[in-house]
């Protein structure tokens, strides 16, 4: 089918008319069509390059904390506890790192010898919005949260060890009755290069759960694989997987084919398990 073009020439006795050859309607189908997947494939390309640079900043904002947990081991000779339970306080590995992560101002106002959310010293305190506890992909974020949890252990670690559960075997520990005192860095049998310091829960649920002052922004690692639930095991929006802060100082992304196994191992810290090579890939 021709589309016909009319022409009327000015001052002609009559109207001259000529069909000029056009575009058929298939050839403009097609024409719209091959445009509407440039668009498409042009959109997907800069979706793609604002999720890598997310995910790059998710990364560094990983690698300051756990500088800041390394200056903080630099300072006081140990690690920090991951949740501090002495008299119910709840006090998080994240307000002890405030001052080492350039957050002073908090810092110098904020009361660790006390419940985390006091009301008459810390309660206007802790819906401050901290962006290095911010993965910039995560899209539930609210006044308080943070995107990422210290690693208490790993209840598969331990069991393959023949020591019945204890989800206390990481780094960023919790405070029991039988173990007051946290980690440091001498304790970590398996070598820093080989143990997680922090790890991503992004939008952790419940939403208590994920606020940077609360002790209970902790993980112990049960039997989850990558991304599956973001209520107590390794989560983020990242597509193929998350990533993790190792004690070195390294960050890594863990996929989410990564055996259950090797997360655990990667979550204790005298697993005796050697993970190098996976790391080595």
């Amino acid at each position: 089918m021709k589309i016909p073009v009319t022409i009327h020439v000015a001052g002609s006795r009559y109207d001259q008319r000529r069909c000029v050859a056009g575009f058929t309607l298939i050839e403009l189908l097609v024409v719209i069509s091959i445009i509407g997947v440039l668009l498409s494939l042009s959109l997907s390309g800069v979706q793609a390059a604002r999720e890598a640079a997310r995910r790059a900043q998710c990364s560094n904002h990983l690698r300051q904390l756990g500088l800041g947990l390394h200056q903080f081991h630099g300072i006081f000779d140990t690690l920090p506890l991951g949740n501090d339970r002495l008299y119910g306080r709840n006090q998080s590995w994240s307000s002890a790192i405030l001052a080492q992560i350039e957050q002073t101002a908090i810092a110098e106002s904020y009361d660790r010898s006390v419940a985390w959310d006091e009301p008459l010293r810390n309660a206007s305190l802790i819906s401050a919005v901290i962006p290095t506890f911010r993965c910039p992909s995560s899209i539930f974020d609210g006044e308080g949260d943070t995107d990422y949890a210290g690693v208490m252990g790993s209840a598969l670690a331990s069991e393959r060890a023949n020591a019945g559960i204890d989800l206390n075997n990481g780094v960023l520990i919790s405070s029991t009755p039988v173990r007051l005192r946290p980690v440091s860095f001498s304790e970590i049998i398996d070598g820093t290069s080989n143990t997680i310091f922090l790890a991503e829960v992004v939008d952790r649920m419940p939403d208590s759960y994920g606020l940077w002052a609360d002790g209970r922004n902790t993980i112990s690692h049960d039997n989850g694989g990558i991304n599956l639930e973001n209520s107590g095991e390794i989560f983020s929006f990242h597509r193929g997987g998350a990533q993790v802060a190792l004690c070195d100082g390294a960050v890594r992304f863990l996929s989410e084919s990564t055996d259950v196994n090797l997360i655990g191992a990667l979550c204790s810290r005298y697993g005796y398990e050697l993970v190098n090579e996976f790391f080595a890939h």
